[in-house]
């Protein structure tokens, strides 16, 4: 890890565009910035883990032995990074502006997966400007996970 914070001070390294191994970077983007959604409050539920996991098998048609891996190298990558903008970059970068959009969406029914917390919500924010996302989509993105997650109909409610 002081390795590659020393070469990101360098300039050497960059939001790498390809992965290396079994998944496009991009997707592991994904998983590495749900997984983050999760752990924002320090307090990763087993709703969560369930949403995070569901999420990616039905937005990237992925057998649950496919997600299992992709969630368990997203740990990984999740946990050696110094800071989300480079997943949030190659997010940017590998998907357009509804793709992106959607994948708000992801993030925020990951949050409403046990409660919106301030700390979520915060995330939410900082994810939707890196991820240089309007007001507007980021309000449609918001409203179609509350929709989804049952915040609507009164389930797992709002804190």
């Amino acid at each position: 890890m002081l390795e590659r914070l020393i070469g990101l001070l360098r300039g050497e390294l960059l939001a790498e565009a390809v992965e290396r191994g079994p998944f496009e970077r991009r997707l592991i983007a994904v998983a590495a910035l749900l997984l983050e959604t999760m752990y924002v409050d320090r307090v990763a539920s087993e709703a969560e883990h369930q949403a995070v996991k569901r999420l990616l098998m039905e937005h990237f048609h992925l057998p649950r032995e496919r997600v299992d891996e992709l969630v368990a190298v997203a740990e990984v990558r999740y946990a050696e990074a110094l800071d989300d903008w480079e997943f949030a970059e190659a997010v940017r970068v590998g998907f357009g502006p509804e793709e992106r959009q959607e994948i708000l969406t992801m993030l925020w029914e990951v949050a409403y997966a046990d409660g919106l917390e301030k700390l979520e919500g915060r995330l939410m924010s900082r994810l939707a400007r890196q991820l240089e996302l309007d007001e507007d989509a980021v309000a449609l993105a918001r409203a179609a996970a509350s929709a989804r997650s049952g915040v609507l109909r009164g389930e797992p409610g709002e804190t």
